[in-house]
């Protein structure tokens, strides 16, 4: 156990020096490979960003897309209340016309009156 372990000043110092050369090689080889791998990640994070833009823009869409549909809807009920309205005035005008040429259809008078009435009622 005689063997003791001895250094100079200057294999002490060359030891520190690679060391720290060698802390220095490896941060700088990770800083570049943390550089590849953020420019080869940057397509897919751009591609990303421009996913997320697209689907804000089509939920905005659907939403636009629902209101219009509400008002498509209110218009076709509208349009069908008219189309009666439309068939009750016209058969209570043709049943008018049938009477004023004859003189004598007045059930078809009693009946569109009948209708009319109904009609009135329900709405």
């Amino acid at each position: 156990m005689d063997n003791v372990i001895q250094f100079t000043p200057a294999q002490l110092i060359a030891l520190i020096l690679a060391v720290c050369g060698a802390i220095v090689t490896i941060s700088a080889a990770i800083g570049v490979i943390a550089k590849a791998l953020d420019k080869a990640r940057a397509p897919e994070k751009e591609q990303n960003e421009r996913l997320d833009a697209h689907e804000k823009r089509l939920n905005a869409l659907d939403e636009i897309i629902v209101k219009f549909r509400e008002y498509f809807d209110n218009d076709d009920r509208r349009f069908k209340e008219i189309e009666k309205s439309n068939k009750v005035t016209q058969s209570a005008l043709l049943a008018l016309l049938k009477h004023s040429i004859n003189g004598n259809d007045t059930e078809s008078l009693k009946e569109a009156r009948k209708n009319l009435e109904e009609y009135l009622i329900e709405k």
